[in-house]
């Protein structure tokens, strides 16, 4: 077969209408492995040579191969576009499309019907559009390809996963800077220890015929809701990334749709997949594979920010790798769960922006037992409530309503961060009686020399009241009679030194609760773990 013209000329030949017959208008779509041209009713797919940790398109072999498999795997889920491939030759003055056995190819081409764009489940979700119909439709056409689909049996599940999980992250590090890198470690250990703690469920599925041959892409703008409904883009390059648990299949559709913004969709897909025969394992270990799937494309925006030239386009590259970081953080966060994170200590001790920063990863609500009082006063926020409302009793019907409020977060959201002193025995117990449950609850004491604390009191009068009436006055008295958490275990109590930065705490306090995960499961099992060594071990 002729190399002697390069794939960057076909492309640019391509991007011409008068290539195609008709010479309708042409528009072009770049990704960081392949040129797709848009002509007429048509779209053709050029596989650009590249060469990466996961995938070699560097050679016209290669990218032979990997067309002809691209249209092979997609037969099933995307029949109705008649994916065909095609070759490219070269004429004394251009190129041409021919049959895809011509032996002097120079490239290949995937030619396929072109689809409405305006149909993907992404521009569904951008519009507004999508319904709970399409949902149901989409769940249940992806639980009947996946009771279907090729069950595979590897010989080390777990092993498997934690291997793809630590290649994953190799490769991220490789092209992070300094502060996605430290937040990347964080995800890494987390990662770790859910292995660690989730590896009989992981292993059981496996060897109850969840792994299957899937999809691999499961992307919202990859689902056409068309008639009849296809799914695109099934990924071709590499079958064993194909070859995985169908919740992690589900799990990048789940994870886009959360990206876009659709969560009710996401909570949707995910009930009509089960309604439909689908079993996607607990709620955690979908949460798992959300987190691994947005890593993937966070490794994905920031190659692709490595191939432009562009500044602009760099930085919005990049600023989609944070976005996609933040979702893979908050992913994690659920993957904890349920669980209800305390956040305790005198006031002015830095309750309420350690909460918020929490809030902020996990994507969880805070419940503040200070403005949970002025909202049961219809009070605004920067009002100060009357003496009555912190009588004992008035104060222990608050907390009783926050822990309820609480337990229901927990069955919603499967999260809660609780901003509330919890400094006396009768409090504490007004709010347990409240949760019902102290079994996800997980306490941070914040702690603060009583100087800073009176400090901070000052400056926070001084801004005007966010919620709290506890003056300078206040703030002493109380913080000379704080007592700290007696009821539950004290390896269920994080002592933290609340001066520090909010974010660096917050990674303190995942640390601590992944730690505590794998040390909880070695007692239980009598197993040793090295989870705190991070997924690469």
């Amino acid at each position: 077969m002729s190399t002697a013209r390069s794939p960057t000329s076909v492309a640019e030949a391509m991007s011409h209408s008068d290539f195609y017959p008709g010479g309708a208008p042409v528009s072009v779509r770049e990704t960081h492995t392949a040129w797709v041209f848009l002509t007429g009713d048509r779209a053709y797919k050029v596989k650009k040579p590249v060469r990466m940790e996961f995938l070699d398109f560097s050679t016209l072999e290669r990218r032979r191969a990997v067309c002809r498999e691209e249209v092979r795997v997609n037969r099933e889920l995307a029949a109705s576009l008649h994916m065909r491939m095609r070759a490219i030759v070269a004429r004394p003055l251009c190129y041409a499309l021919v049959d895809d056995d011509a032996p002097d190819a120079v490239e290949y081409a995937i030619e396929m019907r072109r689809f409405d764009e305006e149909r993907t489940m992404a521009a569904l979700v951008d519009r507004g559009a999508l319904t709970a119909e399409h949902v149901r439709d989409v769940a249940t056409r992806l639980a009947a390809f996946h009771a279907g689909a090729r069950r595979c049996c590897p010989e080390d599940p777990v092993g498997d996963v934690r291997r793809t999980c630590v290649h994953n992250f190799c490769e991220l590090f490789a092209i992070a800077d300094d502060a996605t890198a430290r937040r990347l470690l964080a995800l890494e250990r987390f990662a770790g220890a859910f292995l660690v703690t989730q590896c009989a469920q992981i292993a059981a599925r496996a060897q109850a015929g969840f792994v299957r041959d899937g999809h691999g892409d499961l992307r919202a703008e990859h689902v056409v809701l068309e008639q009849p409904l296809a799914v695109v883009d099934r990924l071709e390059f590499d079958p064993r990334l194909r070859e995985i648990d169908v919740a992690d299949d589900l799990a990048f559709l789940v994870m886009d749709l959360e990206r876009l913004g659709a969560s009710g969709a996401t909570r949707d897909l995910v009930r009509c997949y089960r309604d439909a025969g689908g079993d996607t394992g607990s709620d955690a270990l979908l949460s798992f594979y959300g987190a691994y799937r947005a890593l993937v494309r966070v490794k994905v925006a920031l190659l692709r920010a490595r191939q432009l030239e562009d500044p602009a386009a760099v930085a919005a590259a990049r600023a989609q790798a944070d976005e996609l970081l933040g979702l893979a953080e908050r992913f994690a966060w659920r993957a904890r769960g349920p669980i209800a994170i305390a956040v305790s200590g005198p006031p002015a001790s830095g309750k309420s922006t350690l909460a918020a920063a929490l809030a902020r990863r996990a994507g969880w609500r805070v419940l503040s037992s200070d403005i949970l009082r002025k909202h049961r006063r219809g009070l605004a926020l920067d009002a100060v409530a009357a003496a009555e409302e912190y009588a004992p009793a008035a104060r222990a019907e608050v907390y009783r309503e926050l822990g309820e409020m609480v337990r229901a977060e927990l069955a919603d959201r499967h999260g809660a961060i609780v901003d509330a002193t919890f400094g006396e025995p009768t409090l504490r117990a007004a709010f347990l009686d409240g949760l019902g449950d102290a079994s996800s609850l997980r306490a941070v004491e914040c702690h603060v020399p009583v100087a800073l604390r009176e400090r901070w009191a000052r400056a926070r009068t001084a801004d005007g009241a966010r919620g709290s009436d506890a003056g300078v006055d206040v703030v002493a008295r109380l913080g000379a009679t704080f007592a700290g958490w007696k009821e539950l275990d004290e390896r269920a109590i994080l002592p933290v030194r609340s001066s520090i930065e909010a974010d660096l705490l917050v990674d303190e306090i995942a640390d601590w609760l992944d730690t505590r995960a794998s040390v909880a499961f070695s007692a239980r099992t009598g197993l040793t773990t090295e989870a705190g060594d991070g997924s690469r071990g």
